[in-house]
């Protein structure tokens, strides 16, 4: 039977928020598992408490910038809007239907007057990652660090030709140990001196602190870069650091991951980064920390014949296989390359190595080895996985802001958003199997690791035994031939 049924709009409903929102909804979720009252106590200093009209609580004012990046919406009109109808919006925000929406300018202007050139924000992302540590879901001992780009808020045809003059960073370390090594064979040390840099940028008249990014197969513009680092437990963001898109990767690494260290005390055991990060300086850094490091390949470019020659480390000298020509140590240049020739002078023919390049080696055995080749394998879902899914799910692809500072503001709140939800799916009922899959992965690479200690052990009371057989077994076949005559 044909039915048609009429639902009136004004129709009173007497049921408080909380019944309305469901029992399993993610919003529930966060406020279970996350203790929002650290807010208080950092914003505290920043508000007057003798005078002045009620401020709007701290504690919404952030939630409503957390709501914006959990779900990914553009701008904070488009939340304000969407509380004002959102009934898990507003238990949320604990803000009944009875009482008006803030404004929507009302956190750019608590930014502007009380918060900017503050550590206000920094603090909330901090706050939140100990609260992840405190919940043993963070144990910082493997690192996964790489950078993506966010697209600038200025129109990439609209730009003006700089040229900037910088002094290049004097690498003194190494300008000593060649120094140390000059003298060793009996050569004049070098005199260094600082040397001015000119190079011509293109700056964006929009926002002039953006950078033009261009790489190979990627999208030429004005960017930023986020140089992230996550744990490799549960992908939880540990730090997020802001430059222009036409900063190295490599350059804030060293920086950035004493930072992590300071802040959260942790006791990193290994790091997996791609070839963006394949510097001495970093692997140095690396070496001295006792830091398990898995960098990707890099390849160089080199003379076909390279593969002909064998270097000899224990009398330092170099090897042609097609005709026995022995290569050895002559001199070393100003950029730190160890020259070898041949001794007679017949062959005009000069072969390199850096004078450090047993750190490269080091770095090329890492990442061979079971245990590297494991680590390394982790990064597209760990660190690559935070990056699509900032860009997918909370709006991570534009920059709404200008300028390095407050884009580096704004990415704290957005990251810690990121790192409450993880931490809420993680914390509830139906979600054993995701917490300890994890710390069992972690298990699993580290008795790899053990194993393929144990059969490179093996490996080398193999070759003890056969050089043992060689060197003695024809002594002793000798002794007993003569015993039977």
């Amino acid at each position: 039977m044909f039915y048609k049924e009429n639902h009136p709009n004004d129709e009173i409903i007497l049921n408080t928020l909380s019944e309305l929102v469901p029992k399993d909804h993610l919003l529930r979720k966060i406020d279970k598992s996350i203790d929002f009252n650290f807010i208080y106590d950092i914003t505290s200093p920043y508000y007057s408490h003798t005078n002045g009209r009620n401020s709007l609580d701290p504690v919404v004012l952030f939630k409503l910038v957390f709501l914006k990046d959990i779900y990914g919406i553009k701008s904070m009109r488009e939340t304000i809007k969407r509380v004002e109808t959102d009934v898990a919006f507003r238990w949320f925000l604990n803000l009944p239907f009875s009482k008006p929406t803030p404004h929507y300018s009302t956190f750019s202007q608590n930014y502007i007057r009380r918060f900017q050139g503050t550590s206000v924000f920094e603090d909330i992302f901090n706050t939140i990652v100990h609260q992840a540590i405190s919940h043993h879901l963070i144990s910082g001992t493997a690192l996964f660090t790489d950078s993506t780009h966010i697209k600038a808020n200025a129109n990439k045809n609209k730009f003006k030709n700089a040229i900037i003059e910088t002094v290049q960073e004097r690498k003194r370390d190494l300008e000593n140990e060649i120094n140390a090594e000059r003298e060793a064979i009996g050569k004049k040390p070098f005199n260094y001196t600082d040397k001015i840099i000119s190079k011509s940028i293109k700056e964006s008249t929009t926002d002039p602190e953006s950078g033009y990014y261009h790489r190979d197969n990627k999208e030429k513009g004005f960017m930023y870069l986020d140089h992230r680092s996550v744990d490799g437990k549960h992908n939880f963001i540990v730090d997020c650091f802001i430059t222009p898109g036409n900063v190295h990767d490599s350059v804030p690494y060293v920086s950035r991951l004493t930072h992590i260290i300071e802040t959260f005390n942790f006791n990193v055991n290994c790091v997996a980064l791609d070839s963006g990060y394949y510097k001495k300086d970093i692997l140095k850094f690396l070496e001295e920390k006792k830091i398990f490091s898995v960098i990707g390949y890099r390849r160089f470019h080199r003379n076909p014949d390279h593969k002909f020659f064998r270097y000899n480390s224990s009398i330092d000298c170099f090897t042609d296989t097609r005709t026995g020509e022995i290569y050895t140590y002559r001199n070393i240049d100003r950029q730190g390359y160890k020259q070898y020739r041949i001794s007679d002078n017949s062959n005009k023919r000069i072969l390199r190595r850096a004078i450090d390049a047993d750190v490269y080696d080091r770095c090329r055995e890492r990442r061979l080895s079971t245990f590297g080749k494991a680590l390394y394998k982790r990064r597209k879902e760990t660190i690559e996985r935070s990056f699509a899914d900032s860009k997918q799910n909370h709006g991570y692809r534009f920059a709404q802001y200008r300028g390095v500072t407050k884009m580096q503001q704004y990415t704290w709140l957005s990251c810690a958003a990121q790192n409450m939800k993880k931490m809420a799916i993680l914390l509830t009922g139906d979600s054993h199997f995701l917490r300890y899959y994890s710390s069992f992965r972690i298990l699993k690479f580290k008795i790899q690791h053990i194993f393929h200690f144990l059969k490179n052990m093996l490996d080398f009371l193999l070759v003890l035994s056969t050089v043992w057989k060689r060197a003695f077994g024809s002594f002793f076949i000798n002794i007993f031939s003569s015993r039977n005559i």
